[in-house]
């Protein structure tokens, strides 16, 4: 009777502490599309556009748009983002003289939503 009690307690902590967990793991905000894959010019750029979804109840803010190297960028018009609302982000890849064939690059945006940190991936074929 003592082990049935201790296995049932155990079994509801284990729910309820999945339930927690699946809560803090929601998205608050989207990223569409998360990675583009596109063909570009040696001595040319490619510019595309990427559209970032507030999905929660609050205002998201993006505070930083990082990218690794100067061939990459990302140019918002507004850094707030109310619920329910998407902004454009303008995505741009030149290449470096010494790119050639398949080159991975990306672009970090941090935010105050969940998770703090995404990723757009850029995957350019150089000819």
């Amino acid at each position: 009777m003592k082990n049935s009690k201790l296995l049932i307690k155990l079994f509801s902590i284990i729910l309820m502490s999945s339930g927690c967990k699946e809560n803090q793991t929601q998205e608050s905000y989207s990223i569409n599309p998360i990675s583009i894959s596109f063909n570009v010019l040696r001595g040319s750029k490619f510019d595309t556009v990427v559209y970032v979804k507030n999905k929660a109840s609050k205002d998201l803010f993006i505070s930083e748009i990082a990218t690794a190297c100067g061939c990459t960028g990302g140019l918002l018009k507004d850094s707030t983002i109310m619920p329910n609302d998407s902004v454009q982000l303008k995505v741009s890849f030149t290449p470096d003289t010494k790119d050639s064939g398949n080159v991975v690059r990306f672009i970090s945006i941090r935010t105050n939503g969940t998770p703090a940190i995404k990723t757009i991936e850029l995957r350019a074929k150089v000819i």
